[in-house]
């Protein structure tokens, strides 16, 4: 059986698992024979010692075991084991000849252990060879895709109401994309003139960043055309980060690989490529471009390019180099003095010098407006675009965001009416005192009203990221997901943070609509023309936007048609239109603002402060940047909350502030508590959707274990959000109580799975369910959990729990996360009275800075303390250096809790980890206990007993027998969703 679509290697790499597999099938045909001749024999025989050297010779024979080792069949650790046994043994038949003293019953432990060896080995073989028989089934799957037509009263309703869900999604992108947007170009560029300054008569700050970063795209466009930019090298960092996209389907995901290992190809590739890019103006897509409809795991249709490889190379490179480019650029914009507004507040010099009396020099390197910065620049600034060429996204297969589906509560009219509304109290909104207006004093208005001479504090240097932050990995990889979850640790640490210390806080988070569909190509190309970007690169963009697409499944007498509207999907070109635009919303709210952060991962955007009217002011930014560029928020997935200090409270929300719930994956924000929840509704419809895949995957065990691990443990796990201090013990308890009702539930008597099982009984669980799959097809009961739980490369199924991970840090995580924040109130009300004892008892004029001679207003009273206010009024900006100061405790309550579960194995199972210590490529349960990763601690503690007493060891099947090459190539693919 060949893969279909398979490349050259893969064909090989079939021959290789046939010959496998046969080879197995002849090793355990010879071991079976050669065992049931020795049984046969031991029958025959009742003298014990003659017996025992039946088994002995036995033993021998069957396991190819010589004075050497053994040739076949056994791995290294139970070589030694048993060689060790059978040396001893020979001694002790040699005594047994002699010495009537040794007991019949020594003699039979003797046998006994020997017969368990055959048996071990026998068990190994079994398992070995179910193995085979599900990879065979696998292939047989996976090679007859589309032509089964058993179980059709079954899924005829799913199937039709899927193929309706998808011919719609088509039909409303195609509305979309092939008519052209109306956008007001020329009010566009008086939008970006007036944004960036450039309209002004005087040379400003931004005036010369955006020369500067014209100048910067200018010199850029030269480098790119340079001869011969791609060779060998080039192409493997453009392949890798290909192969990390999911643009390309299986097949030529397979094709590129074997290109990556071919230098000859990647030669010829080069020089096709090199004289692409040097007549970059003549190039084209051709007639036409490919689409095809692919489901996402959430439920959504995407629609792909699928183009050539030659083409989705050449488009990778260009996308890579401007990625980097404008990631470089924007963010040494950002970083020009006197453009972009800093969250830091100045603090009046006189406060600096009155806190320097008091208190002695103080810092502000470590606090939380400082880790906020931090945060914002890591992680979210321009966070579609790439580092480096060479870097990644590292995405997991289900990682992604569960879409949530509901009635639009505000039709798009009225979302329309509401920005409309919006722009005509801009005067009022502008006017409004802003978080900065209201919290910081003039120079002349400093504390105690005291006159100053006293020109503002200059901006303080940003600490680095590092000196802050705890990184929780060291990969520079992109990680999306992380980074969507990090935001809610953030919101709901400053949920914590704001009620407590000023009584509310407002956020709000929304997401453009359809932004790729709907983006309009006049927007992106005259934003990209307002930053400098040439006219011979404004025509490739052109092109490139404007694609001649068809459908895979359309008549072939059906034309292209000419795309008119949105960028393709997948595509990093796509990435920089977005993101060149978006730059503009991040620097307006920034503005608008005076220095507030929009937190924002590509289209998705979120925003808080504790002063209402700062929230207001930023969305009327956000309504302002849709109006001029053409795009639309959608009103399903917008929402804003004011959250109190008490839950009996409910603070009026302006009505200029877009109403709705603040949701993410399964998780919204209760008003009432302000605590992240799971959706159970939502994840009741998510239930029914993974019944019916697991029920489309049953006829392949292998198939329905990878649907399940991607559905069960990675997807639905990821959208419960990854457990934090700031979450508290609540919410892993809320994930233990859903998964258990996930799995109740589609193992249910009543579901799809219970009717497709036949006579079998019902099962409650994952396990019990292919225990009994596995019984009924292929004949072998009793299967142990470690079969199941354990990984490829042991000769487990590599099932994954959903549990485990979450179990390991439900002792760890914080339990009540508010009393953090009353620790660090009792902590800031005692340092105080010690500062006040220090100052007046004149310890503290020996820490002094250089101002030391500096005195207070004289008509106030120089031996009075300063008030506890003046003290506390800059706890977010200053370092207080104190235990439980409101860095520490900001940081405590981002942090996702250490996971610790089993931290010591049961000497029984060292011994087994360490017989593994020869097995040099092991990856999950490995031959030293402290390399590996606390979920594969808990699997090799709680089943590893269980594997050791049936086959002697934590191999079920030995190294070497199973097709591993066939089975990653099958691993790798993604997996295809029904409906």
């Amino acid at each position: 059986m060949v893969l279909s679509g398979g490349s050259v290697f893969s064909e090989t790499l079939q021959e290789i698992t046939n010959t496998k597999l046969e080879e197995l099938s002849k090793r355990r045909s010879d071991f079976e024979n050669t065992k049931s001749n020795i049984l046969s024999e031991l029958g025959n025989e009742k003298d014990p010692i003659r017996r025992l050297h039946i088994l002995n010779r036995g033993v021998r024979a069957s396991l190819n075991l010589g004075k050497n080792g053994i040739a076949h069949g056994v791995t290294q650790s139970r070589t030694s084991q048993l060689e060790i046994e059978l040396k001893n043994l020979d001694c002790f038949l040699t005594q047994a000849k002699y010495d009537p003293s040794l007991s019949v019953k020594m003699i039979h432990t003797w046998e006994e252990s020997l017969l368990r060896h055959l048996e071990m080995q026998s068990l190994k073989y079994q398992y070995a060879s179910l193995y085979a028989q599900l990879v065979t089934e696998w292939l047989s799957t996976e090679k007859s895709k589309g032509t089964e037509d058993d179980d059709i009263a079954m899924t005829e309703d799913f199937e039709d109401v899927a193929s309706a869900m998808k011919q719609d999604a088509r039909s409303q992108w195609e509305k979309t994309v092939f008519e052209p947007a109306q956008v007001d170009e020329g009010g566009l560029q008086a939008y970006l003139a007036h944004l960036f300054g450039t309209q002004s008569t005087e040379t400003s700050d931004k005036l010369k960043a955006i020369n500067k970063l014209r100048h910067s795209v200018k010199q850029f466009e030269i480098q790119m055309t340079s001869p011969n930019q791609f060779n060998a090298s080039t192409l493997k960092w453009v392949a890798d980060g290909l192969l990390s996209s999911d643009l390309l389907p299986d097949e030529k995901r397979e094709v590129l690989k074997d290109f990556k290992n071919n230098q000859i190809i990647l030669a010829e590739v080069a020089d096709v490529l090199n004289m692409r890019i040097t007549s970059l103006d003549s190039w084209s897509w051709g007639a036409r471009v490919p689409l095809e409809q692919r489901r996402k795991i959430s439920g959504v249709y995407n629609i792909f390019m699928n183009e050539d490889l030659l083409q989705a190379l050449f488009l990778q490179y260009i996308g890579t180099k401007w990625s980097v480019f404008l990631k470089g650029t924007l963010k040494a914009f950002q970083g020009t003095s006197g453009v972009w507004k800093s969250c830091f507040q100045q603090i009046p010099r006189i406060d600096l010098k009155r806190r320097e009396y008091y208190l002695g020099p103080e810092s502000r390197s470590r606090s939380v407006q400082g880790i906020r910065d931090a945060l914002y620049r890591k992680y979210y600034f321009m966070a579609h675009l790439l580092d480096h060429e060479s870097q990644r996204s590292e995405v997991d297969e289900g990682e992604e965001e569960a879409e949530y589906q509901v009635a639009q509560t505000m039709p798009a009219q009225a979302m329309a009416t509401q920005a409309m509304a919006t722009q005509a109290r801009g005067t009022q909104i502008m006017q409004a005192p802003t978080m900065r207006a209201r919290s910081t004093m003039q120079p002349q208005q400093a504390l105690f009203g005291a006159p100053s001479s006293y020109p503002p504090m200059k901006p303080m240097t940003i600490p680095a990221e590092n000196q802050i932050l705890d990184d929780e990995d060291n990969s520079d990889a992109k990680r999306p997901i992380q980074s969507k979850q990090r935001l809610l640790r953030l919101l709901s640490t400053e949920i914590a943070m704001n009620t407590k210390l000023y009584g509310e806080i407002t956020a709000f988070h929304s997401m453009f609509e359809n932004w790729n569909t709907l983006l309009p190509h006049e927007t992106i190309l005259t934003v990209l023309s307002f930053f400098g970007v040439s006219t011979t690169w404004l025509a490739f963009f052109r092109k490139f936007l404007r694609a001649p697409l068809k459908f895979l499944e359309d008549n072939p007498s059906t034309p292209a048609r000419d795309r008119c509207r949105g960028t393709p999907s997948s595509h990093v070109l796509s990435d920089i239109f977005g993101e060149s635009i978006l730059f503009c919303l991040d620097f307006a709210v920034n503005q608008s603002t005076d220095g507030a952060l929009l937190f924002r991962m590509h289209d998705d955007f979120w925003f808080w402060s504790r002063d209402h009217s700062v929230a207001v002011t930023a969305w009327k930014s956000v309504t302002d940047f849709v109006r001029v560029t053409g795009t639309r928020i959608s009103s399903s997935k917008t929402g804003t909350m004011r959250i109190p200090k008490h839950s009996s409270t409910s603070p009026e929300i302006d009505s200029l502030l877009p109403k709705g719930e603040i949701r993410w994956g399964f998780l919204k924000l209760s008003e009432k508590t302000g605590n992240f929840e799971i959706d159970q509704v939502m994840v009741d419809k998510h239930i029914v959707d993974l019944r019916k895949q697991l029920h489309d995957k049953r006829k392949s065990v292998i198939s329905f274990i990878q649907a399940w691990n991607t559905y069960a443990a990675t997807f639905f796990t990821s959208n419960f959000g990854r457990a934090a201090n700031c979450f508290g013990q609540d919410h892993v308890a809320q994930m233990l109580a859903t998964h258990e009702r996930i799995q109740r539930e589609v193992f249910s008597s009543s579901s799809s799975l219970a009717s497709a099982s036949g006579n079998l009984p019902s099962a409650t669980n994952i396990v019990e369910y292919l225990q009994r799959l596995i019984e009924e097809r292929f004949a072998i009961s009793d299967i142990p959990d470690a079969y199941f739980f354990f990984p490829i490369e042991l000769g487990g199924l590599d099932l994954k729990s959903p549990f485990i991970s979450i179990l390991q840090v439900y002792n760890t995580v914080l339990q009540t996360p508010a009393k953090l924040l009353d620790d660090f109130f009792e902590a800031e009300k005692c340092t105080y009275n010690s500062s006040k004892i220090a100052f007046e008892q004149g310890y503290n004029q020996i820490h002094r800075g250089p101002n030391q001679n500096w005195e207070p207003d004289l008509n106030l009273d120089p031996n009075n303390f300063m008030s506890f206010n003046e003290f506390v009024r800059y706890r977010e900006d200053i370092d207080y250096k104190f235990d439980n100061n409101l860095f520490q405790i900001y940081k405590k309550l981002m942090k996702a809790p250490e996971e610790k579960g089993i931290q010591d194995p049961s000497p029984r199972l060292l011994n087994g980890i360490n017989a593994l210590g020869k097995q040099g490529t092991l990856k999950a349960i490995r031959g030293t206990w402290v390399s590996m990763e606390p979920y594969w601690k808990w699997v090799a503690q709680l089943y590893g007993p269980e594997a050791m007493d049936r086959f002697g060891g934590l191999n079920i099947v030995e190294p070497g027998l199973l097709p591993m090459g066939m089975v990653s190539i099958f691993r790798d693919k993604r997996v295809t969703w029904q409906g």
